[in-house]
């Protein structure tokens, strides 16, 4: 347990550290489901986490009447843009997670920060 524990601490701070260091307003690792499974800490208040990972995931689930699914969904508002990618997890490829990134409106180049913070996040031992 203590193990355990120590992973996910590290992954928290791996997130944390990478969304705050790439200017992002905060990121969300959810199942396909949409039930969360971390959270960076600078997550805007306003932002009701639990509806946008449902509303996530549910996007990705109304694609799959159709033959191809999207790796990746951008949604843009005024004031912040919302990035969801469907991240693979290594150990089998028919698990895949939702990686869900807050950013700023203005973000031009975002897909190589938000690949880096996906990466760690792949990459996790502790992931289902």
């Amino acid at each position: 347990m203590v193990l355990l524990d120590q992973k996910i601490n590290t992954l928290q701070y791996i997130i944390n550290n990478i969304t705050e260091d790439l200017g992002f307003f905060g990121s969300i690792v959810s199942s396909e489901e949409g039930l969360i499974i971390l959270t960076s800490n600078q997550v805007d208040p306003k932002i009701e986490m639990e509806s946008l990972a449902a509303k996530a995931a549910s996007l990705f689930n109304d694609y799959k009447e159709f033959s191809e699914n999207p790796e990746d969904i951008t949604i843009t508002y005024t004031d912040k843009k919302i990035f969801i990618q469907k991240i693979s997890l290594l150990d089998n490829s028919d698990n895949c997670i939702l990686l869900i990134t807050i950013m700023p409106q203005n973000i031009r180049y975002f897909r190589r920060k938000v690949n880096k913070l996906a990466k760690y996040v792949s990459n996790a031992p502790i992931l289902p």
